[in-house]
């Protein structure tokens, strides 16, 4: 059951992040038309910083939790 729920959760992460990532510019395109966006909000390598860093701890937790399975770990037969 745990590894069918950790491939769930691996495959509908990117959808879910889709549709953060399309409400965030939908955002940020309000913001810039009202003339309220802060500077540093208007770099794209911002939220590619962000999302890096996200991913990197999503990463690690996921490996934290995962990697103490015994041999052969966790997708083992």
């Amino acid at each position: 059951m745990r590894i069918v729920l950790l491939v769930l959760l691996l495959v509908l992460a990117p959808t879910a992040a889709f549709f953060v990532w399309a409400w965030a510019v939908k955002i940020k395109e309000q913001r810039k038309l009202a003339g309220t966006l802060p500077s540093w909000q208007d770099l794209p390598i911002t939220w590619l910083a962000i999302a890096g860093l996200l991913c990197t701890i999503v990463g690690f937790i996921v490996m934290f939790f995962t990697q103490d399975q015994g041999y052969g770990g966790l997708f083992a037969s």
